[in-house]
């Protein structure tokens, strides 16, 4: 097998494997959800370590440290939560830990936008931007999750499927194309030179 068919060919299990994924979590978006709790769940848990971590590299007003002290607590205290609530709670205590996760980053990004404003009195100061967009996006996805958390995940999760099974019926058609398409030959024409009579002679 040449090079490139070794590449369709990957192409097609991808394709394959994105495309089983997409129909399993349409068919089980439920059980998909408590996946996506555990992972969001890791997520503020490694969070809560990373802030409390940059406590000691950072300078702070008392009133931004504080802030900072209480999200690292409370997102390692929310991460281990949401782990424990997904895997040995009922369904409907998914809810409530959704809840919960919305009220955790509107402190989230009250703590951002506080580090924005004493930014420039540190030096800090060239994390300003990065601050402010960590609040905006923050309480963006909060306000969403207070919106009907459960219905705002499922419907998150069936786009998230439906885009696997596009882009993976789509690379297993294009892959497929290619493998089965015939090169095309290309013909070589080469102009013969005259030769003249006096050359033939010697």
């Amino acid at each position: 097998m040449n090079i490139k068919n070794k590449g369709l060919l990957k192409m097609i299990l991808t394709g394959i494997v994105l495309l089983a994924v997409g129909i399993i979590v349409i068919n089980h978006t439920g059980s998909f959800l408590k996946i996506v709790m555990i992972a969001a769940g890791i997520g503020a848990f490694i969070d809560g370590l990373y802030t409390l971590n940059g406590m000691k590299k950072w300078k702070y007003t008392e009133t931004t440290k504080n802030l900072a002290m209480i999200k690292g607590i409370e997102s390692i205290a929310i991460g281990v939560a949401a782990v424990l609530v997904a895997i040995f709670a009922a369904d409907a205590a998914l809810t409530v830990m959704v809840y919960i996760f919305a009220i955790g980053l509107v402190f989230s990004a009250v703590v951002a936008f506080q580090n924005a404003a004493t930014a420039k009195k540190f030096e800090i100061a060239d994390m300003r931007t990065h601050f402010l967009v960590e609040g905006v996006i923050t309480s963006l996805i909060a306000v969403l999750l207070f919106f009907k958390p459960v219905d705002t995940l499922v419907k998150v999760v069936q786009i998230l499927a439906i885009v696997f099974i596009v882009a993976g019926g789509i690379m297993i058609v294009v892959a497929a194309i290619a493998m089965f398409k015939k090169p095309e030959t290309v013909e070589v024409v080469v102009e013969a030179e005259p030769v003249d009579d006096k050359e033939k002679k010697d």
